[in-house]
């Protein structure tokens, strides 16, 4: 077991090589009970990577699994079955747990859902009784005496071999496609946490293995020998430090700060890390077989996005790129592809520079045309990018500059989205969005729109759809009126009501700005070179006004219900005033595309729901929540 740490200093291995390593064991030591007592169960050296990193291996499966066969019995349960009174009940307690956060208001950020925070405790409390429950930590010679039982300490061995079992659960929760989303139905984005979550665990398990290394050659007086001559100990380090900048390098300020750099960096750095842990592993008894995995997870994950951009939407589709009138900027891209409400495509524009390089996940705004869903009609798919910094600042002075200019555009998706069959059964959908979050809302609208085409005006269950908008951008308001007029002048329905839907605009800016607004909106204001950016005309509000109802006028006979109100939504009474008016067996839909307090007000209004179903299971209610910076 010594001999492991006196291989050449130099990241070569031995030859020949094999995925599996030597476990021939000749005890050394003196006495028949020493090495009985080396080779015990959780502490044989030789066996350490079926003790640890296969149990890591199947914790982690097992979780994949559950949630695999959760979504299995959903998908096939009849639905005569799901709508019981009883299921409802049964089920209200986990989406409780799927719905509920909790806020953190000094620093604007929520939690994670309980479920998911419970799945991470799960996870802490599998490494901790993994790491501290097998005794001992220390072999008795770790203060230089004798008999040696070797230099790898217990704890060491077991949390080094823990980490490798880590390694491939990291890279296949971090890829946009993935086999944990293909089993288990959970988008790429929703698996983020767990992919920092394994990473932090990784990161701490790594500091655990390497600490005792280090203080026993201290004490024995050969640490600058052992750096030297072995491998171990400078490619370990190596490994360590490109951990940690992936660690501490991708919370949220940081990441935010310069997404770019951020995205660079951080996969020159996990590239280091993977490297220089293979050659501080060398083959070690099974350790190359976890980096084999590993680089089929990752390779699988980026051939098939790749398949995907080039050969299902191809390197032709040119975008048309203009600025919206709230100051967005519009994108349209004509293609056959197909997607859903509340999915987002990855796009990366070819004529940007070194923004060429780098790619950007974007909801789409638009949905394809019906016409499109079976035949190979081309549809327009459009997203509404605010500009803020960066990529996007960039993106709105070339709008600015070359007005319904045409950009080469790649396209990587659809990812994540609404469950449509979700939209389709509710009676009720509630759409909550703030600021930039209005485009997102236009799908479900039209998803909806035609959802109603298919009911008749004397059903009793006929669906009905609420929309609140929060903006401080009153150009915004209007944008989004005219938006919403658009569908409903192009949505044949003869017998369209008041009654079947409502808009109410929630105005939170200034009482300045809503005398004089900015008809380009207040996002071109916000651009990195201020003196390129775009006249803003400023306006009285009752011409603004009127110049809404006359386009409006222009376009549309049906009803246009829309309400104004000054200040935020009280969204917790609005989600109960819902759920007090939902008729026996009816199902509520809330959708919500925000920002952090708004959906922390949301989610936590839907999950106080759940615990009124789980009493009478006479309703449901489910809860949707987009990613707010994509929008």
């Amino acid at each position: 077991m010594d001999g492991m740490m006196m291989m050449h200093g130099t990241p070569w291995f031995d030859s020949p090589i094999t995925l599996n390593g030597d476990r021939t064991y000749e005890c050394s030591l003196n006495e028949t009970s020493q090495c009985e007592y080396q080779q015990g169960y959780w502490r044989f050296w030789y066996e350490a990577d079926h003790r640890y990193a296969l149990p890591t291996v199947a914790f982690f499966t097992t979780a994949i699994v559950i949630f695999t066969l959760v979504r299995i019995a959903s998908d096939i349960l009849p639905k005569r079955l799901s709508s019981s009174r009883s299921f409802r009940r049964v089920g209200a307690p986990f989406r409780w747990l799927s719905y509920r956060s909790w806020r953190v208001n000094a620093l604007n950020w929520n939690t994670a859902p309980a479920g998911v925070l419970l799945l991470g405790v799960t996870g802490a409390v599998f490494f901790l009784a993994m790491t501290l429950g097998p005794k001992p930590y220390f072999w008795s010679n770790y203060d230089g005496s004798k008999p040696s039982y070797g230099s790898s300490m217990p704890i060491a061995t077991r949390s080094g071999w823990m980490a490798i079992g880590c390694l491939p659960f990291v890279i296949l929760m971090a890829g946009k496609s993935n086999l944990v989303t293909m089993a288990t139905g959970v988008s790429h984005e929703r698996l983020q946490p767990f992919h920092r979550w394994i990473s932090y665990a990784m990161f701490i398990l790594a500091l655990i293995h390497t600490f005792p290394f280090i203080v026993y050659h201290i004490r024995i007086g050969d640490i600058v020998e052992q750096w030297n001559a072995s491998l171990f100990y400078w490619t370990g380090v190596v490994a360590l430090i490109a951990q940690a900048y992936l660690t501490f390098a991708s919370v949220s300020p940081l990441r935010n700060m310069c997404y770019e750099w951020f995205k660079f960096s951080h996969f020159l750095a996990a590239l280091i890390f993977t490297l220089f842990f293979f050659f501080h592993c060398d083959f070690t008894l099974t350790s190359a077989q976890y980096f084999v995995v590993t680089v089929v997870f990752f390779a699988a994950s980026w051939l098939h996005r790749q398949l995907r951009i080039y050969l299902e939407h191809g390197i032709g589709h040119r975008a048309t790129i203009s600025i919206a009138p709230n100051g967005f900027v519009r994108v349209s891209v004509p293609t056959k592809a197909r997607w859903r409400a509340g999915q987002h495509f990855f796009v990366r524009f070819m004529s940007l520079g070194l923004h060429a390089w780098s790619i950007h996940p974007f909801s789409a705004c638009s949905l394809p045309a019906r016409a499109a869903v079976n035949s190979d009609v081309e549809s327009e798919l459009v997203f509404y990018i605010r500009p803020q910094g960066g990529f996007t600042s960039r993106l709105a002075k070339h709008a600015e500059a070359h007005p319904e200019s045409q950009m080469r555009v790649l396209l990587d998706g659809p990812y994540g989205g609404v469950d449509m069959q979700k939209i389709a059964s509710c009676q009720r959908s509630v759409v909550v969005a703030g600021g930039s979050g209005a485009g997102w809302v236009l799908p479900i609208v039209i998803a909806f729109l035609r959802n109603l085409q298919l009911q008749s005006i004397e059903n009793p269950r006929r669906p009905s759809l609420r929309v609140i908008l929060v903006t401080r951008d009153k150009a915004t308001h209007t944008w989004f009126e005219k938006a919403v007029a658009d569908e409903l002048a192009a949505c044949p329905i003869d017998d369209l009501t008041a009654a079947d839907y409502s808009i109410e605009l929630y105005y939170t800016g200034t009482a300045e700005n809503e005398e004089h607004p900015k008809l380009t909106g207040q996002f071109l204001q916000k651009l990195e070179d201020p003196e390129k950016a775009p006249t803003i005309e400023e306006v009285p509000k009752s011409d603004l006004e009127s110049s809404s109802r006359s386009s409006r006028s222009d376009m549309i006979t049906k009803p246009l219900n829309v309400q104004h109100h000054d200040g935020r939504p009280e969204l917790s009474a609005v989600i109960a005033q819902e759920g007090d008016s939902q008729i026996t067996g009816s199902a509520l839909g809330v959708f919500v595309c925000g920002p952090a307090s708004m959906q922390n007000d949301a989610t936590n209004a839907v999950a106080r729901e759940q615990l009124r179903i789980m009493q009478d299971g006479t309703r449901e209610m489910y809860f949707h929540c987009e990613h707010f910076s994509w929008a």
